[in-house]
């Protein structure tokens, strides 16, 4: 089943749109599909960065169907008030590429063992805030790393109940970090369908949460 046949009644997704900013604009807001190829977005008051979208650029939106991520890419035909875009389709997927996800920055635990160390070698342990996407992370690490490195990771979303997720990731860019830490740029090498769905889930409520905390933020200044 396609994203579009799935948004024939209103339904809260995520959306990522282009706009003057460096890094897109997240923010969640209700999806829902007007006709064949054209979709409406509802968002909250203040949320849409009107002055600021880019026109030419291409709107994501994400959100998840019974354990399934799906994800719509459209255009912007209309702007309609303060908090409402009309939409054109032009893509719809289950599979979709690094480029294709949102980041958060969550706090979470990486059990981590570069492949090449000795099997005697123990796994290491970061807990703290880590930007993460359904393609890969930035791992902030203590040793050195570097381009080409292979990681077994173990991601520790959820501690009660359990929530684990296992793959490797290989490193494609290295940077500094505070606090003395290096930071891999690690991306998603062999993961399953499931686990990168589970991650996603997991940045898809990371970021609501964010959203909340900034309106509650925002009410009591």
């Amino acid at each position: 089943m396609l994203a579009l046949d799935l948004l024939k009644k209103h339904r809260v997704v995520m959306a990522s749109l282009q706009t003057s900013d460096v890094s897109p604009h997240t923010v969640e807001c209700v999806v829902r599909r007007r006709s064949v190829d054209m979709v409406e977005a509802t968002f909250l008051p203040g949320q849409l960065p009107v002055d600021r979208l880019d026109l030419e650029g291409t709107c994501r939106f994400f959100f998840q169907e019974e354990g399934r991520s799906f994800r719509l890419r459209a255009k912007i035909e209309e702007i309609v008030g303060s908090d409402k875009l009309v939409l054109r389709a032009i893509e719809t997927a289950l599979q979709y590429g690094e480029r294709e996800y949102f980041r958060v920055n969550a706090e979470f635990t990486v059990q981590y063992r570069r492949l090449s160390d000795d099997e005697e070698t123990p796994d290491r342990q970061y807990r703290g805030l880590i930007n993460l996407s359904g393609g890969g992370l930035l791992l902030p690490l203590k040793e050195t790393a570097r381009n080409g490195d292979q990681f077994s990771l173990t991601l520790i979303l959820r501690e009660k109940p359990l929530k684990r997720v296992e793959c490797l990731a290989r490193v494609v860019r290295v940077c500094s970090l505070s606090g003395g830490f290096r930071g891999a740029g690690l991306h998603f090498t062999e993961i399953e369908s499931a686990a990168r769905d589970a991650i996603i889930g997991f940045c898809m409520a990371a970021q609501r949460l964010e959203l909340r905390n900034k309106v509650q933020t925002r009410d009591l200044s």
